[in-house]
């Protein structure tokens, strides 16, 4: 009965990412607010250490199916904003049901293609000294608008698109030479020019740019040979280089481990940022602390790999990595009367933390029930396998899981996921996910 119906789950994740989109809603006005699928973002920033500020412009290529006001995000003050080479005005709107804030333009635009052109400062997680700047793009899914939005305008976790990142240092006396820690292409890099070009199956959480000082951390290249025999180039770097040997030992220990689970590395590369703290998960990177190293590779096939579409579908990586801290654990039964992790706002932009207890114990249970067929891990390699760089929704799991089971799993995912009453929470900070202050992310800098 494995993956019975595979041939009707196919067609539901061919449409274009705006089938994944939430609702278009209308705004006081009367026009509609309405979600955008962006193909290519084309960024350039410059950092100028005479005056202290970094600059970016992005040009943004996009589609829309219905006329009204363009769904995007940025966090950042804006310097100009122009639409199809027309100036407007940037506006704020809130979702609905005022879950959470995007950003728009005062213009009703018409379906069909569309170039948006944005230049805003950007300030957050930056630090500028006499000679060299750092600067990075630090993520977190465990409160809203903490992605890409926080640096350059960008689309919501439901769209993939490319990003072309060129980066320039200026200044008019001497610059030290820059190094960049990425999970993109490096297509230049001069020590103060340098142009990224990330994949396109990336969502607005899967990038991880890191702009230092050269040599400011110890380093080590290496690479993993996969189970295929192609080779992955990994880098792993830190503050601390009595790390070093503990991280390269690790990382070829769990890359192993994965592989065998759940299938190959989906990525073309590798890049770990030992901190000693912290832990958030990139596609092919990691900022973490050296005992949560496992937990966030594994967030490089559920989470960077197999995409969340919203906050709604967060729980399914931060469960299967907690899970697999566990040790693939099973459970006969589930110890708690139920929960609610898959049944916030459609327009809710971060994960349940009951993710980390209940989804884990809700797996364990699957696991068990699973049992003759091979366990949670053998659905879940075939899983990845079929949909690596594909964004889903909670539905889209479940239906894939019954199909792999051959039974209906309504009864229990109605209980203990999309819980039609309240629960008590069982929150607790997530050791592997502890909530850093500004003050924190800036020394990781």
């Amino acid at each position: 009965m494995k993956y019975l119906l595979v041939g009707l789950i196919i067609p539901i994740i061919s449409f274009a990412n705006l089938e994944k989109a939430p609702k278009n809603f209308k705004l006081k006005s009367g026009n509609m607010a309405v979600f955008i699928d962006i193909e290519t973002i084309d960024t350039k920033i410059e950092y100028d250490l005479d005056t202290k500020k970094a600059t970016s412009v992005s040009r943004i290529a996009f589609n829309n199916l219905t006329s009204g006001h363009p769904i995007f995000d940025l966090k950042q003050d804006i310097q100009s904003i122009h639409i199809d080479d027309q100036k407007t005005q940037l506006i704020s709107i809130e979702a609905p049901d005022r879950e959470t804030n995007y950003k728009s333009i005062s213009e009703v635009i018409n379906s069909g293609k569309h170039i948006l052109v944005i230049t805003n400062e950007i300030t957050t997680n930056i630090d500028f000294n006499q000679d060299y700047v750092s600067s990075a793009f630090w993520m977190s899914d465990l409160s809203d608008r903490k992605y890409l939005e926080q640096y350059i305008p960008t689309n919501l976790e439901f769209d993939q698109f490319e990003l072309n990142l060129d980066v320039k240092i200026i200044s008019s006396s001497k610059i030290e030479t820059h190094e960049i820690f990425t999970n993109g292409e490096v297509l230049l890099d001069d020590g103060a020019n340098f142009s990224i070009k990330f994949p396109a199956y990336f969502t607005s959480s899967s990038h991880f740019f890191h702009l230092t000082k050269k040599d400011k951390f110890a380093k080590k290249e290496f690479s993993y040979t996969d189970q295929n025999g192609r080779v992955i180039p990994i880098t792993v770097y830190t503050r601390y280089s009595w790390f070093l040997k503990s991280a390269v030992e690790k990382t070829l220990e769990v890359m192993k481990e994965l592989e065998n689970r759940f299938g190959v590395w989906p990525h073309p590369s590798l890049t770990i940022y030992v901190a000693g703290q912290g832990g958030m998960e990139y596609s092919g990177a990691t900022m973490t602390s050296l005992s949560a190293l496992g937990h966030e590779l594994t967030h490089s096939y559920f989470a960077r790999g197999v995409m969340p579409i919203n906050g709604n579908s967060g729980w399914i990586d931060e469960a299967i990595a907690s899970w697999r801290d566990s040790k693939y654990a099973s459970k006969r039964n589930l110890p708690f009367g139920g929960a609610s992790m898959s049944s916030h706002s459609s327009y809710r932009r971060y994960t349940d933390r009951d993710a980390y207890s209940h989804g884990r114990d809700f797996l364990k249970y699957i696991n068990y029930r699973l049992d003759a067929m091979g366990g949670l891990s053998e659905f879940l390699k075939g899983f990845h396998t079929k949909y690596t760089h594909t964004n889903i929704s909670t539905d889209f799991f479940k239906i894939s899981l019954e199909a792999f089971a051959g039974e209906d799993f309504s009864k229990e995912f109605d209980q203990h996921i999309y819980g039609k009453k309240k629960f008590t929470k069982s929150f607790k900070e997530n050791p592997n996910h502890p909530i850093l202050s500004k003050k924190d992310l800036l020394k990781l800098l």
